[in-house]
């Protein structure tokens, strides 16, 4: 979701200041820039989706081997962190020192405790490779959307068209979001097209002036 919205709103962003720099008289132009903005976009989110599932998974390996460490060195130490987190769950003192000395017995198993229990690492849901492809596919569907209206239709048609697909994308997305933070899915969508529509109007004045200036 992230992805697509990025996608969508620089994408909208984008053709609506080459539209407002060209006065729409040029529509190559615009089709190029909406193109070219939708790859570099996608591009660009794929791969840093990629760098930060990669750069989790490093932290993540580095914490581990430390947490290992420890187990290997302060064995006595980590048990009673152990038997301390269980008590915070609500164990009481005795059964906690005893589950953790079992535990302790196994350092396979001791490592995945303290992993999970005391780092909160879990294993990961998603590869960098598999993320930065769904991030980067996902912030070119939402950025072939102000453009696609221009592959068949020219002038005022294809700006009307991009401009409805648009700002009704935004509202969808941000209704979806509702779904996760609770929110309503009226106000949801509201923000969002507000804010995408904010995006377009800066972009066609902007484009508009440099347009001027040159």
């Amino acid at each position: 979701m992230y992805g697509f919205n990025d996608g969508l709103t620089a994408n909208f962003g984008l053709v609506a200041g080459v539209i407002g720099a060209t006065a729409a008289t040029q529509h190559e132009a615009v089709v190029v820039a909406g193109v070219a903005g939708l790859i570099a976009d996608a591009l660009s989110m794929g791969s840093s989706g990629y760098l930060a599932a990669k750069s989790e998974q490093e932290v993540y390996a580095h914490e581990i081997a430390m947490e290992r460490d420890e187990i290997a060195l302060m064995p006595e130490l980590e048990r009673d962190e152990l038997a301390l987190i269980y008590e915070s769950k609500g164990m009481d003192r005795e059964p906690a020192m005893e589950l953790a000395t079992q535990v302790m017995a196994d350092p396979h198993r001791m490592l995945q405790e303290q992993v999970q229990e005391e780092l909160g690492i879990s294993d990961p849901h998603m590869s960098p490779l598999r993320e930065g492809w769904v991030t980067g596919l996902a912030t070119a569907f939402g950025a072939v959307i102000p453009v696609f209206p221009f592959f068949f239709l020219t002038g005022l048609p294809a700006i009307a068209l991009a401009f409805v697909l648009s700002m009704a994308s935004h509202f969808l997305v941000g209704a979806a979001r509702s779904v996760f933070t609770g929110r309503g899915l009226f106000r949801s969508g509201l923000d969002m097209f507000v804010v995408g529509l904010g995006v377009a109007v800066v972009g066609y004045y902007v484009g508009g002036w440099i347009g001027k200036l040159f």
